[in-house]
């Protein structure tokens, strides 16, 4: 499997992902959030400049998701640990037109403006078939990719 394969999963089916990362204490901090891209290229997602997030990514960028998807009998799950930039509002448009739940959790059409852009641009990745047995480790940001 590829990983743009294994992206296009996270993307398209999973959509969701619990993110962790730490505060200034060291202390790990989980939450649920809208994957907005995920390509070879990596995980591009979204916060708030207010939310505690967005603190704990500017002064630490190593981050962790996690996500896992059940359809019948195919159970698969999808972890990768990094570290994660801001990147602007280059591809904010592109990741609000693509999240239904923007409206939802950003009523106000200026905080969704205000919403700014991470990447989790390097690191290491895992995917499982759960049901099927099937295992791939695979990288964000290098050129290696193996069977688990």
């Amino acid at each position: 499997m590829e990983v743009n394969d294994i992206m296009q999963i996270l993307e398209k089916d999973m959509k969701v992902a619990v993110f962790a990362t730490v505060d200034e204490n060291g202390k790990p901090h989980a939450r649920h959030a809208h994957i907005g891209v995920a390509n070879e290229q990596g995980v591009f997602f979204m916060t708030s400049p207010t939310t505690d997030f967005y603190k704990q990514l500017k002064h630490n960028p190593n981050i962790a998701i996690t996500t896992m998807s059940e359809e019948g009998y195919l159970v698969q799950v999808i972890r990768i640990e990094g570290k994660a930039r801001q990147v602007g509002k280059d591809r904010l448009q592109e990741l609000l037109a693509n999240n239904p739940y923007v409206e939802q959790v950003y009523p106000d059409d200026d905080i969704r403006q205000g919403m700014q852009v991470f990447h989790l641009y390097e690191g290491e990745g895992f995917y499982h078939s759960m049901s099927q047995g099937h295992k791939y480790v695979f990288s964000i940001g290098h050129e290696e990719e193996s069977d688990a």
